[in-house]
């Protein structure tokens, strides 16, 4: 049996009785996306007859270089290899109080003075 915790308050979750909420946060270089989003028809067009072509040189050398050109893409665009989203299991109370304050800053409490 799985068994999970609160990532935040550190109590067992028990997702028979009680949800569970997954956040998942995914962070990336701005720079990366920008770039990518400017030209993002050409580059689809391009992309695909690139493809097209490296699975034909693939197919006739009977090797795959997918995976070596994967690796380089994720090296140039600053993410660690093999990495996903980071995931934390939150019980409801948590995801309650991560949901009114995702950055999890302290409010700071506003005094009324009046305009005298």
């Amino acid at each position: 049996m799985i068994h999970y915790t609160c990532d935040r308050c550190k109590r067992t979750i028990d997702p028979e009785t009680e949800p569970r909420f997954v956040v998942e946060i995914d962070v990336r270089m701005a720079g990366a996306a920008e770039a990518r989003s400017d030209h993002s028809e050409d580059l689809d067009q391009l992309a695909e007859l690139h493809d097209q072509l490296q699975r034909e040189l693939n197919a006739e050398l009977g090797v795959s270089l997918q995976d070596d050109l994967d690796e380089i893409d994720d090296v140039v665009c600053g993410r660690d290899i093999d990495d996903g989203p980071d995931q934390y299991d939150l019980c409801e109370h948590c995801f309650e109080a991560f949901t009114s304050n995702p950055l999890g800053r302290e409010t700071t409490v506003g005094y009324g003075f009046s305009n005298n």
